[in-house]
């Protein structure tokens, strides 16, 4: 009873880590509100420029007011690139169907060792590490049989 205790206290203690690691690993809030403002503004002077016409459309301006933060972390926003070609979506579907299908015959390296190694008369291990020994006597052998032609 005492050990289960123990355990519950344990898994309380590790989820409250958890929670804080997640906590200090997010932006405050503070700094999110501000990039929110930063980019309604710029938003807000693109709309004036366009409508004034004293936008230039030699080299732009890309500015971007980036917060300094505690630590060495800087907020961007990008673009979202979910949105795909159909033509590309349909690729990579078919590319996933034929190497990931339920038609082909794909198992883990481990599984698949494993396996020849029940089948096989003689047990080893699943994984073979090779023999250094054999590239020397591979060499050798093929120093003399270029020895024998030139010769």
């Amino acid at each position: 009873r005492r050990h289960r205790e123990l355990l519950k206290e344990k898994r309380r203690r590790h989820q409250e880590l958890f929670a804080e690691q997640k906590k200090r690993r997010l932006l405050p809030e503070a700094v999110l509100q501000e990039l929110q403002d930063v980019s309604a503004r710029e938003d807000q002077d693109e709309e004036v420029q366009e409508k004034k016409g004293k936008r230039n459309k030699g080299a732009r301006d890309f500015h971007l007011s980036l917060t300094r933060t505690k630590g060495n972390y800087m907020a961007v926003c990008l673009k979202d690139h979910s949105v795909t070609g159909l033509h590309q979506q349909l690729a990579k579907d078919f590319l996933n169907a034929q190497l990931y299908g339920p038609h082909t015959n794909r198992v883990p390296a481990n599984e698949f060792f494993s396996l020849a190694n029940k089948k096989d008369p003689v047990k080893k291990a699943a994984v073979q590490f090779v023999d250094k020994s054999w590239g020397k006597e591979k060499k050798e052998k093929a120093a003399r049989y270029k020895k024998r032609w030139l010769a």
